[in-house]
Parts: structure tokens; sequence; C-alpha cells
């Protein structure tokens, strides 16, 4: 369960020091934050086209435009099929 907890600097660091950590302690502390920013500005500094390029990345390479994988898409739809049942016994496959 994630949860977001909003405080005042001051306030979170007398959290901080009120939690009688180890040396250790506070240095994986210290480590996990510096990590965890270091991700969140790798993220931010990505460009919309690479943001587009790795979310849409699968399809970069089709051949086909937009317009036809789309209808692909929509013929590829079974309507009121649940499920397709397979023969086992079936060796073509």
């Amino acid at each position: 369960m994630n949860a977001t907890i909003s405080f005042d600097r001051s306030h979170l660091w007398q959290i901080i020091q009120a939690l009688s950590l180890s040396t250790n302690n506070k240095l994986w502390l210290g480590e996990k934050l510096i990590e965890e920013a270091r991700q969140e500005e790798k993220c931010q500094e990505q460009s919309y086209a690479d943001f587009i390029h790795s979310m849409c990345g699968a399809w970069n390479d089709d051949p086909r435009s937009a317009e036809e994988i789309s209808e692909d898409i929509r013929r590829a739809r079974h309507f009121g099929v649940t499920r397709q049942i397979m023969p086992l016994d079936d060796e073509d496959c």
C-alpha cells in the first residue's frame, strides 16, 4: 500500500531525528532518497519523442500506417465471443 504524506521540511527533519536511526540505517535512508531523486530527475529529463517511443515503440518499425494498424485491430475483434476452444489433437499448430 502506498501512501502520500505531506510535511514541512523542518517537521520532516524532526520526525527523522526522532527515529533514533543507527549510522547504517541513516546511510541506507540517505542512499535510497538520493537514488529515488535521481530516477525522478532522469524521468523528467526524458524528451517527449523518447516518451512516445517508449510507449509506442512496439509499432515503430511496422511498415503499416496508423490507419492500417487500426483497421487490423478492428477486424481482429470478436463480439459476443467469450472464448475460443482450440482442439488439442490438432497437429498443425
